[in-house]
């Protein structure tokens, strides 16, 4: 029977695609798949899968963004090509997984979207280079990062690949949006669903790993919940001037009126994001993060669970003025803003920070309890 899909051994062209980022954990943390911290379960899969020899030939690595996905497809590219800790295991200090580090390994790349999507010519040029037999190593890797921006063109060009992939090939598509690729390239893949990390578990890697500060492990890990890569990518000098103007806006507030305006107009563009609303529900999440922190104080929590641990002294006399049965009517009004935002419907935001800010406002001032 004639094989499908035949491993071709002639010259290749030099690929016209760009190779994107192949990430791998500082070698503080360690080599192989004990350095990736938090997803034990699906790196143990990945392990007795290779020990096996029941490796899928295409994987499906799908969950929150930041939490190692790709990371893990890196160490699994160095684990099937490692002559030193291989099968089931990656040394990180061999000529191939040194090769894949550096991201100049001949059989061993990635793709990501350049600027915003994967278009049919860029999957066609790797159904082509697919197909080629190792240059020198055991098995071709490809990993296709943000594998939902794939256009629906490019994820039809890319079925026959993932149906019948030549046997020395392994593909791993990584997305953090699996319902946006087309039910028929999921089916053809082995999934592995990635959880968010731990609130200690993204401490200690950024401890560890990166060397930073406790207080800013702990600071980094709060505003990124459940996400390492988040936590890196915080720019802490722009989250601190956010979070002035929002503690600034938070204050203003309680005197409604014209009060609420200008604080909805500061607040208006100044979070992060792509869009109007998602800069609007960033703002009210710093907001959100205040409150809760005023919250800790006003009540007698402990310390330890704030968020802005280097503010206590500096807000403990503002969390005196509040009840904390108020900043809780406030936090609650809050995320019902947000809710609002997120919602289906599609809002001025200019207007909603409004409504969202009057009534934290009244719920500070204790003007929504009287109400009642």
């Amino acid at each position: 029977m004639t094989d499908p899909h035949p491993e071709r051994s002639e010259p290749r062209a030099e690929q016209a695609t760009p190779r994107a980022e192949l990430p791998l954990p500082p070698a503080s943390l360690g080599h192989g798949f004990a350095a990736l911290r938090g997803q034990q379960p699906r790196t143990a899969a990945l392990r007795a899968a290779l020990a096996s020899g029941r490796l899928a030939h295409s994987f499906l690595f799908f969950g929150p963004p930041g939490v190692g996905k790709a990371t893990c497809a890196t160490l699994l590219a160095q684990a099937v090509n490692c002559p030193v800790a291989g099968p089931t295991d990656a040394c990180g200090t061999c000529p191939s997984c040194s090769k894949v580090a550096r991201n100049i390994h001949p059989d061993v790349w990635a793709v990501a979207p350049s600027p915003r999507e994967i278009k049919v010519d860029t999957v066609r040029e790797l159904n082509e280079q697919i197909g080629y037999r190792p240059h020198e190593a055991m098995r071709r890797v490809l990993v296709i990062d943000d594998a939902h921006r794939m256009n629906s063109n490019a994820q039809n060009a890319f079925l026959k690949t993932l149906e019948e992939p030549p046997p020395s090939a392994l593909i791993v598509l990584v997305t953090s949006a699996p319902a946006a690729l087309l039910a028929t390239v999921r089916s053809r893949c082995q999934s592995l669903r990635f959880a968010p990390l731990p609130l200690r578990v993204v401490r200690e890697a950024l401890e560890q790993g990166w060397g930073m500060a406790p207080d800013e492990c702990r600071l980094r890990a709060a505003l990124a919940p459940g996400s390492l890569g988040g936590a890196l990518a915080v720019e802490l000098d722009s989250y601190a001037e956010q979070l002035e103007t929002v503690v600034d806006a938070l204050r203003l507030v309680p005197a409604g009126g014209a009060a609420v305006v200008q604080a909805a107009e500061s607040l208006a563009g100044l979070g992060d994001g792509d869009t109007a609303t998602q800069k609007a529900v960033s703002a009210l999440r710093i907001a959100r993060d205040v409150l809760r922190d005023l919250l800790v104080v006003a009540s007698g929590a402990d310390p330890a669970t704030l968020i802005h641990v280097d503010r206590l002294e500096a807000w403990r006399a503002w969390a005196a003025e509040l009840r904390p049965e108020a900043i809780a009517e406030a936090l609650a009004a809050l995320m019902a803003g947000v809710d609002r935002l997120q919602g289906p419907i599609q809002r001025n935001i200019r207007l909603a920070l409004e409504q969202t800010l009057f009534e934290v406002g009244d719920a500070l001032a204790g003007r929504a309890a009287a109400r009642l």
